[in-house]
């Protein structure tokens, strides 16, 4: 009981609830169940809404061991390919090329950014390239796929008796925040948003921590894939669409996080010899079976993902709480 009750009226009270849990066994449970943790709710999770990423749709950057023989390793997911357009079919080029293989890491921004690959001008890119247009920022597929899940999810928590009792309307407004976007949600476990252009509605990824793009010179330049940028912190909202996000990393952002710092303005490495190898990336489905990475997400329409985000007390923005993802043993 709250201890501003007087002595005297904690007998009373501790009977009374004791009396109440007898009585209702159904709200007993619900605060049972309401006091989960974040890890006891992904456990408990439906084993249906876990869903499998592709192995096509995963990406492995390596850089050489650390200093102390820890292994660098950085698993990438790209969008998929129904979901995505030239920049994403780029890198999933420049991978199978093998084109970054010797590239180096020359940015590393406090809290913000971390830049790899190469000069474009200095090595001869891959055949097949695609000159990207700026209206490609913008996604329908992602869209529609973020409609179909929301209204899913939303069905599924109103019309589910398993669901009862879960707290929608708070978590409604965090994933429906406006961040830039008039409206955000989730779309196969991706972060969407969507604004109203000439009467017309314009969907695109949101950028987020982790969030992969191209790097590029001023528009209408949208970058080849050639140098590639990884956000390390809160990602501003501008980037949502001027840059082309084509996937995240789910696993050892650290890798490219802890790195030391460009001294240069914008966190550019003032020496040449600063600069850090990139040993390889590969596209997953390409490695040795024994090397490749399995992972499953928490579908987009699982309430589990709203009992997830209140007990992580993710009520700030979309890119807070993102959707989970799990390492599967193989």
């Amino acid at each position: 009981m709250k201890n501003y009750f007087r002595s005297a009226h904690i007998a009373f009270w501790a009977l009374a609830a004791a009396c109440f849990s007898f009585s209702s066994p159904v709200l007993a449970q619900e605060e049972e169940e309401a006091e989960q943790s974040p890890s006891e709710i992904l456990a408990a999770a439906p084993a249906e809404h876990w869903l499998p990423i592709p192995l096509t749709d995963l990406m492995v950057l390596t850089l050489p061991d650390a200093a102390d023989g820890t292994n660098r390793q950085t698993v990438i997911q790209l969008l998929p390919t129904n979901l995505s357009g030239g920049h994403v079919r780029n890198v999933r080029t420049l991978a199978r090329t093998r084109w970054w293989d010797g590239t180096k890491i020359y940015r590393v921004a406090k809290d913000f950014v971390t830049q790899f690959g190469g000069n474009p001008d200095a090595k001869i890119l891959p055949k097949g390239l695609e000159t990207v247009p700026e209206s490609e920022y913008f996604n329908q597929a992602l869209g529609a796929k973020r409609d179909t899940d929301m209204a899913a999810l939303k069905a599924a928590v109103d019309y589910s008796n398993q669901y009862q009792g879960t707290k929608i309307e708070p978590l409604t407004k965090m994933i429906y925040e406006n961040m830039g976007a008039q409206t955000v949600g989730f779309g196969g476990g991706w972060p969407i948003g969507s604004q109203t252009i000439d009467g017309e509605t314009k969907y695109y990824p949101l950028t987020c921590r982790g969030s992969l793009s191209p790097a590029h010179y001023d528009p209408p330049d949208t970058g080849s894939g050639a140098e590639m940028s990884v956000i390390t912190g809160e990602a501003a909202r501008s980037l949502d669409t001027t840059f082309g996000m084509v996937g995240r990393v789910i696993e050892g952002l650290e890798h490219l996080q802890n790195l030391p710092l460009g001294t240069d303005p914008g966190g550019f490495y003032a020496d040449k010899s600063d600069y850090i190898r990139i040993k390889s990336i590969r596209l997953a489905s390409e490695l040795p079976l024994a090397e490749q990475p399995s992972y499953e997400y928490l579908a987009s329409y699982s309430p589990a993902l709203l009992q997830y985000i209140e007990a992580h007390g993710g009520y700030g923005n979309i890119c807070t709480v993102p959707v989970p993802i799990r390492k599967v043993s193989q």
